[in-house]
């Protein structure tokens, strides 16, 4: 069940008091989006690195016992294991397409990589589209994200945004007037997914029902994860789990879904970092905060 406080909170501490006595559960499902969530958000999204003390939070988290760490993305699990650097943590990359689980004191190029069945058809037809989206718009503030079956066309540095987005999505129209790649519009890019491709609502859904943790918190910061959020809040009352839904503002406007999915909002991603290191430091059956030190 949802905690159902409809307050908002622009610190860790706050988030802290909102998620009360659901702290003392005695197993944990932690998940975080990455690109606004643990790294503030770049121009150039191939230069993204995460807040170091959320670094050592997570791998914290991730050696407690009864603690499950995920990094939940929509970049491709590798990229995210690489950019992470989390051993004990899973790596769901794609939206939940491929996952992968790294082992502690282990290197993050040798995570094993899964991937859900039944969409190899469109890897080249996604390489066609990333060609030829880059043919049509030779822009330099153009990034193509290949992480077949999937697409990210990003276009954050472009200095006319609605007229990038435009000629983004008209490039993509040319190429695939039959749409057999859904577009998702996320914060200034495009996402081609193939139908029926995983979303991060469904796969909070899915760790909801393999784990039953007494207490789940998430954190993000797009339209993606909201829809997450309120997985997370659905899934939860069901199997009993006290949850957490955390929104981080990685950019000076709000998002609307945030705002409306989550129970707290933080100020960007040194908070989440800061809330993740209060959250690693809890010690589990006390019944008081014990702040502990960044290390």
């Amino acid at each position: 069940m949802s905690l159902g406080v409809p307050g908002r909170s622009l610190s860790a501490d706050g988030a802290l008091e909102i998620a009360g006595d659901a702290l003392h559960a005695t197993s944990w499902l932690v998940v975080s989006d990455f690109d606004g969530t643990l790294s503030p958000l770049q121009m150039d999204p191939w230069g993204a690195t995460i807040v170091p003390l959320a670094r050592r939070a997570l791998r914290r988290l991730a050696a407690r016992p009864a603690t499950t760490v995920v990094l939940l993305s929509g970049r491709s699990a590798p990229d995210l294991a690489g950019r992470v650097r989390v051993g004990g943590a899973r790596y769901l990359g794609n939206h939940g397409m491929e996952w992968g689980h790294l082992q502690r004191r282990t290197a993050a190029r040798r995570l094993t990589i899964s991937r859900r069945p039944g969409f190899e058809a469109y890897d080249d037809q996604a390489e066609r589209l990333a060609t030829g989206v880059a043919r049509l718009v030779p822009e330099p503030w153009l990034v193509v994200e290949r992480k077949p079956p999937a697409l990210g066309l990003h276009f954050r540095a472009a200095p006319d945004l609605p007229g990038a987005a435009a000629r983004v999505a008209a490039a993509v129209d040319h190429l695939d007037p039959d749409h057999r790649f859904e577009r998702l519009a996320g914060l200034r890019m495009l996402e081609l997914r193939p139908p029926g491709a995983t979303t991060k609502a469904q796969a909070m859904t899915a760790l909801l029902e393999e784990l039953r943790p007494g207490f789940a918190v998430m954190l993000g910061d797009d339209v993606s994860d909201a829809a997450a959020f309120r997985a997370l809040h659905a899934t939860s009352t069901s199997a009993r789990t006290r949850s957490l839904a955390v929104g981080v503002h990685a950019r000076a406007d709000p998002v609307p879904e945030i705002v409306d999915a989550a129970d707290a909002i933080l100020a960007g991603p040194a908070e989440a970092a800061r809330l993740l290191w209060r959250l690693a430091s809890w010690p589990t059956g006390s019944p008081r905060l014990r702040p502990g030190r960044p290390g």
